[in-house]
């Protein structure tokens, strides 16, 4: 197996389309961050990108977009930003850790959002977590059927109970699944920026970092059948309540950054906006909204399935990660302890 390093630029017409080709090696890839598109646009926010081609006798079996931190370590694509991870390459093809670093001229990686299917990455893994799902298969009304048989029945007759106190309120509810209007993007960024801000303090507001700021704009920009960023908004009257920002693959929408006016919290306006996604998703071919990783109660409430994923890190030498997975495992197993609980309480009263 032969690792060559090439520059996110190097990328030219013919390997994207092999790129787009493996992509069909495994359901998994579904998801709009393994499109060569995503890896293009990070690259031209951050020049550190690479791309590790990997082959054997000739052909080309894989692709691994990364960041290389410093010497020691190099990161997955987009680094935090990204929420499936790990190399375009047959889940069947078994990738030697020692090899891949070696090629990175590094010595560790992590991850965090790595599909369990790819076991030559989730076998170095510590932690796991799932990425809960919308199964829009055969339309919104078997979603909803769907969703009153395993989660929650009275869900949807909430919301549209919701709909109708807020449309009394403010005015008749109006909702676009894929705006295409600056000012309504530009209000989502200022919304969502503000969210960060006031619920996790000034550092946390990630659209102030350039580069991500770019690769979200850019990525709104995009919109071809494969691959385009979507604003979804929804509006009471004339005041916009709720926006959504996120980005599709041919059949999946991520959904990634949703906002909504607090002043409004009453009538749950986030849930009304997911349920007008959800409605509108055949329109646009899609069949499957992913809500990224964690267990927030809506999207608990909305989920009719889930990707299962992982966090862990490869090393060379092995013994760097194992370290690290034997930390993890010690730290948890003393928070759930009585001492652990013990600590806690002792830490709060001071």
């Amino acid at each position: 197996m032969k690792f060559s390093k090439i520059n996110y630029r190097e990328l030219d017409a013919g390997l994207q389309e092999k790129w787009r080709q493996l992509l069909t090696s495994s359901a998994i890839f579904n998801s709009p961050y393994y499109q060569p598109m995503y890896s293009l646009i990070v690259g031209e926010a951050r020049p550190d990108t690479r791309i590790l081609v990997i082959e054997d006798a000739g052909e080309v079996l894989g692709f691994l977009p990364y960041h290389k931190k410093n010497s020691f370590s190099a990161e997955v694509i987009g680094g935090g930003l990204t929420d499936y991870q790990g190399p375009i390459c047959s889940p069947q093809v078994a990738l030697p850790a020692r090899e891949i670093l070696r090629a990175m001229s590094v010595s560790y990686m992590g991850f965090n959002h790595m599909p369990v299917e790819r076991s030559d990455f989730s076998q170095c893994g510590w932690e796991h977590s799932r990425s809960l799902t919308l199964n829009l298969q055969g339309g919104f009304a078997a979603y909803a059927q769907r969703l009153q048989e395993k989660r929650d029945a009275s869900l949807l007759k909430k919301i549209e109970t919701s709909e109708r106190k807020l449309s009394k309120k403010l005015g008749v509810l109006r909702f676009c699944i894929d705006s295409r209007e600056p000012l309504e993007f530009a209000a989502l960024l200022a919304g969502k920026s503000d969210q960060f801000i006031r619920t996790l303090g000034a550092d946390h507001d990630i659209f102030a970092v350039p580069w991500i700021r770019s690769v979200v704009e850019a990525i709104q920009l995009e919109k071809s059948p494969d691959f385009a960023g979507v604003l979804s908004t929804l509006y009471a009257g004339d005041t916009l309540i709720a926006a959504h920002f996120g980005m599709r693959s041919a059949h999946t929408l991520h959904y990634w950054f949703p906002w909504y006016e607090t002043t409004h919290a009453e009538f749950s306006p986030g849930l009304i906006l997911l349920a007008g996604c959800a409605r509108e998703a055949a329109t646009m071919g899609l069949n499957l909204i992913d809500l990224g990783r964690g267990e927030q109660p809506y999207k608990v409430r909305f989920a009719t399935g889930h990707h299962d994923l992982c966090e862990g890190a490869i090393s060379a030498p092995a013994i760097i990660s194992k370290s690290q997975a034997t930390y993890v495992s010690l730290r948890k197993e003393l928070k759930s302890s009585a001492l652990g609980q013990y600590l806690r309480k002792f830490k709060q009263a001071k």
